[in-house]
């Protein structure tokens, strides 16, 4: 039958000659190739009398056009100077997060709270809330948390 030396030299060839074949002429009027909605008329094929028209309904539409942007761009205008910022009232600013945990009061005892690492209770008593403190029974230095 057919080798592979023989397969790969008649791909070759067919690329070659496929390569070569002239491509149809583009429409400079439509370089996509899309079917557009209506035909557009040739200038040179319209009398004049047709031409006048022709013209003044392209004039038309670029008016309108014009119109249409400016309302646009009114809206948009109107739009922007309607929207205010959002002012959070009654609120604290959102704070950014720490880099530290912060416990979790243990309910029904006042002063003390849960360490966020070791989940044990540990007191607080007298120690102000947002004060940096470390657990004394948890070995690792690096375990501090902020009481609540």
């Amino acid at each position: 039958m057919f080798s592979l030396k023989h397969l790969t030299s008649l791909f070759f060839t067919s690329f070659l000659v496929v390569s070569c074949v002239p491509l149809p002429p583009v429409d400079p009027m439509n370089p996509n190739g899309v079917p557009s909605a209506e035909p557009v008329p040739r200038e040179e094929k319209l009398t004049p009398g047709q031409r006048t028209e022709a013209e003044k309904k392209k004039r038309e539409q670029i008016k309108a056009n014009e119109e249409a942007r400016k309302r646009r761009e009114a809206l948009k205008r109107e739009k922007n100077e309607r929207i205010e910022p959002i002012k959070p009232q009654g609120r604290d600013p959102i704070k950014p997060p720490s880099k530290y945990r912060t416990a979790m009061v243990i309910p029904g005892k006042p002063g003390f709270v849960f360490n966020p690492w070791t989940n044990k209770s540990v007191d607080v008593r007298g120690i102000p809330s947002g004060t940096l403190i470390r657990d004394p029974n948890d070995g690792d230095p690096t375990h501090k948390f902020r009481v609540p």
